[in-house]
């Protein structure tokens, strides 16, 4: 009888240890993330109002649907840089809603969840629809730079990886310019942008929410065009999808 009361007690120890994981300081947990959501929004320039709702719904899917334990990051591109700004970067510590309180602290999670994950995803998520201006869209360079930070160690490379791009895609830098020689993919090849922002995606599925532009070009070319671009690059076109409204 001993024994078995004993092992009970054993049990629900160790089952409320494996349930009570302790996290990093980014709600991962301390072994890493189990996959990664990497959202990058390019709003250098002015956006419709309908075209900014549309794109906080698809931002809204992605978060809610961001399983316990994978990473969310949102960045934005800053305007007139290569460099993007990291508005949120959290795993998904998971709400407590498997948990019960005999084996665990169902209470608790939720408070982590909702003050570390949710009220500051929710404040990165309307900051990164704010639109500016700026006179280069260094895209390449912004996605480059997402994609060394986190696929560019052997560790990162085995996690499964979503890459998201909101953008209008009309690449303009120095190097290469989409206004210039338009979506021909044969004229990137030939410029130094290709060597330049050459970036293994190391098998990332890459997603892209096409912003419209009235004065750019059909966006089937655009989507051709980055669809090659993700390809060269070692990655998985996953599809381009128009963001409704025009500016």
């Amino acid at each position: 009888m001993l024994a078995a009361i004993l092992g009970g007690f054993g049990w629900l120890f160790m089952t409320a240890s494996a349930r009570n994981v302790a996290l990093a300081d980014n709600l991962c947990p301390l072994s890493g993330p189990t996959e990664q959501k990497l959202i990058l929004v390019d709003v250098s320039d002015a956006i419709a109002p309908i075209t900014r709702q549309d794109l906080l719904n698809r931002l809204h899917d992605v978060a809610v649907n961001t399983p316990k334990g994978a990473l969310l990051e949102l960045r934005v591109l800053e305007p007139g840089t290569t460099n993007s700004r990291a508005l949120f970067s959290y795993c998904n510590p998971g709400d407590g809603a498997e948990l019960d309180s005999l084996t665990g602290n169902p209470e608790r999670a939720r408070r982590r969840w909702e003050q570390g994950f949710n009220v500051p995803l929710e404040e990165a998520l309307n900051a990164s629809t704010i639109s500016g201006e700026a006179d280069t869209s260094p895209i390449m360079g912004a996605i480059q730079e997402l994609v060394v930070e986190h696929l560019g160690t052997e560790e990162g490379r085995t996690r499964p990886t979503t890459l998201y791009v909101a953008s209008d895609l009309l690449e303009n830098t120095a190097l290469f310019s989409i206004y210039q020689s338009g979506p021909d993919f044969d004229a990137y090849r030939a410029s130094s942008a290709a060597r330049t922002f050459a970036t293994d995606l190391a098998g990332a599925e890459v997603r892209f929410w096409v912003i419209g532009r009235a004065t750019a070009v059909p966006s089937a070319r655009i989507a051709d065009f980055w669809a090659a671009w993700v390809l060269e690059n070692r990655g998985s076109f996953a599809g381009a999808t128009a963001l409704q409204g025009i500016m």
